[in-house]
């Protein structure tokens, strides 16, 4: 230890000069009220600016200068052998010169900040953050330079053949360390919310390992290759590319690793879409590690075949009403971020497999897209403008048409192949900003390129509305007053004219619907502390009547499925409003009979899969007695299951155990 601030002490000594140049410079701030048009608090201010900005530049000059000469120019000039013939050993020469560079740079920069400091006195120093955090990364970052710096003018200034070896090992490590760190990041690998640390910590940690390398790598450059300049470069490169190799290779496979995950990887299932019809899902969740990578995928139930997406372009999955097309919106990759413009994946499940095709659009996170039932024909809605394409064909697309519809982001179906319907569909609680063109149900034809008006809402009375499959009906949902705990009101409207069919519910808390086999309604919600599901039968005129309202037990909130049998539907019912692990292990999943009104519990901890989800889709689910998504459930572990009733078996199809 005494070696090692011996030579520390040296170097000091040797540069003292320095320090006092920074404190004259640091006196210039001081000269900042005699500028013209400053004076008082403004002037004050200016002077915390110019002292800080100084420092920073002397924080970041010194290490790189001293970097460059503090080792270099002693092992150039040979002069490093003056430490050698004494009884030094290795490590205290470097750890010294290291030493020496590091207070001469912190010292410099405080000293350009003392006149200041003790002019103002405390309002200046509290302008400058001296917290933990601030402390490690400031001392990081001159570490880095000082060692970069140092790397770089051994290269250039040791004029050994080695230098070929490392502008070759710099291309490919970039190359490979850049490649895996897109890779790992478009996954969603470093999700700073759940590891709960600040983008800031994320970079340095990142940075830690190859400031650590090259200080190694420096430390060998002293101890093997002492006074020879070619020797001390060979053993700076063969530490160097050895120890980042150590670290870039398990990186680069990391990324593969990751970057190759089928829905087996899937820890559990966070989202999942199902199609109307037939055994494909949508679902996506984190692989592999826990709360770190993120996948979606296209996923057969039957099959176990998948598609997989990338997890952060945003939107769902549209899927043909008949199950056997899917489209989404997939973004152009940058190299860390995404690009607004994207192309549009269209993919068809056949028997030989998905293929999937793609062509460009311009679209971003809020583009809109719609398939007819047959899946032959797709629809985009790109702020005002719909283009409408064919892909009958999937190698040859064929746009069909190109209308400006007013009122922006409006939800849309297709009813039928050549008939596009428009509707309203309010998130935004200021009505009084909602342009008149969006209280209205239009319908597009395909055939004339014709926008008709078919029916109109009240800015008012507007609910957040849903279409059936069959497009028949729409279902509206409205609080009762601006609180998420309120009772809602939950009504059924004329699919094409929205007119006002009947009110299915006024007093629930978080009401659902479905539309069951054998024209019955489902609508479910919580009264008071009391899970209830109310049946309702269409009339000949489209209305509705109320047939029984069944007592579902204890509950306080609940989730409604869909029909694993005719007439038996599946409710999940929680003992809390959140949805925290021990609310999803009490629940209790029942099984209603719609046309007798009993009740029969049949599992814990199971939720139905195929939910109704008013965020999600357009769409109402379709009536569809025991399909492959009916038997679909999310266990406790958020795995995805398949259940059948008869026996209360379970079979786990994604995910893990905890």
């Amino acid at each position: 230890m005494k070696a090692t601030l011996a030579v520390a002490a040296r170097e000091i000594v040797e540069r003292r000069l320095v320090l006092l140049g920074t404190l004259l410079v640091g006196l210039l701030p001081l000269a900042v009220p005699l500028l013209p048009g400053l004076g008082g608090a403004q002037a004050r201010d200016v002077r915390f600016v110019a002292a800080f900005y100084l420092a920073l530049t002397i924080a970041v000059a010194f290490p790189i200068a001293f970097g460059a000469t503090i080792l270099v120019s002693d092992v150039t000039r040979k002069s490093i052998s003056f430490y050698f013939s004494r009884p030094l050993p290795a490590i205290s020469i470097w750890a010294g010169k290291l030493l020496g560079a590091l207070v001469l740079t912190i010292s410099g920069a405080c000293l350009a900040a003392i006149p200041t400091i003790l002019v103002d006195g405390k309002r200046a120093f509290a302008s400058f953050d001296t917290s933990g955090p601030a402390a490690v990364y400031f001392l990081l970052t001159i570490l880095l330079l000082l060692a970069t710096a140092h790397t770089l003018s051994s290269v250039v200034r040791l004029r050994s053949a080695w230098i070929v070896l490392d502008f070759l090992m710099v291309a490919f490590f970039a190359a490979l360390i850049a490649l895996a760190l897109r890779s790992l990041f478009l996954a969603g690998f470093w999700n700073l919310d759940e590891m709960k640390h600040s983008p800031e910590w994320l970079a340095w940690w990142l940075a830690a390992p190859f400031i650590a390398v090259l200080l190694l790598a420096s430390y060998m450059q002293v101890a093997d290759g002492r006074t020879d300049a070619r020797r001390s470069h060979g053993a700076l490169s063969a530490t160097l590319w050895g120890l980042v190799a150590l670290l870039a290779l398990p990186l680069g496979g990391l990324a593969l690793w990751v970057s190759a995950a089928t829905p087996k990887d899937l820890v559990r299932v966070d989202g999942i879409q199902a199609a109307p019809h037939g055994t494909w899902v949508g679902v996506s969740g984190p692989v592999r590690f826990r709360g770190s990578a993120e996948a979606s995928f296209l996923f057969d139930t039957a099959s176990g075949r998948f598609v997989k997406r990338p997890f952060s372009w945003g939107g769902s999955v549209a899927f043909s009403a008949d199950g056997t097309r899917a489209a989404w919106l997939q973004g152009d990759l940058g190299f860390f971020e995404q690009k607004m413009t994207g192309a549009l994946r269209f993919t068809a499940f056949d028997a030989a497999g998905p293929a999937t095709i793609a062509f460009n659009v311009v679209g971003n996170a809020w583009t809109r897209l719609a398939l007819s039932p047959s899946g032959r024909r797709v629809a985009i809605l790109d702020g005002k403008i719909l283009a409408a394409y064919d892909v009958s064909d999937s190698s040859h697309p064929k746009q069909l048409a190109a209308v400006r519809i007013e009122g922006e982001a409006r939800p849309f179906v297709f009813v039928d192949e050549d008939t596009l319907r428009f509707f309203p569909r309010l998130f935004n609680s200021n009505r009084k900003a909602v342009a008149p063109a969006a209280l209205e149900i239009a319908e597009l034809s395909l055939l004339s390129k014709k926008l008709s008006l078919t029916g109109r809402f009240e800015r008012e009375s507007l609910p957040l509305l849903r279409l059936s499959a069959d497009a028949r009906f729409l279902v509206g949902t409205r609080r009762t007053k601006d609180d998420p705990s309120a009772p809602q009101i939950l009504t059924l409207h004329d699919g094409r004219t929205g007119a006002l069919l009947a009110s299915l519910a006024e007093d629930l808390r978080s009401p659902s619907l479905r539309f069951l086999t054998g024209r019955r309604i489902a609508v479910a919600g919580i009264d008071g502390r009391t899970g209830v599901l109310t049946i309702f039968l269409e009339s000949e005129h489209g209305t509705a009547a109320r047939e029984r309202t069944i007592e579902l037990g204890p509950a306080a909130r609940l989730v409604l499925g869909s029909e694993i049998a005719p007439g038996r539907v599946a409710i999940a019912l929680f003992p809390f409003k959140e949805n925290p692990p021990a609310s999803r292990r009490a629940a209790k999943l029942a099984l209603v009979d719609a046309a007798s009104g009993e009740v029969s519990l049949v599992a814990d901890g199971l939720v139905p899969a195929d939910q109704s989800r008013w965020w999600s889709s357009p769409f109402v689910p379709p009536a569809e007695a025991r399909s492959p998504a009916s038997l679909l459930f999310l266990d406790a572990d958020q795995r995805l299951v398949r259940l059948d009733p008869a026996t209360g078996t379970q079979t786990v199809l994604i995910g893990r155990a905890k």
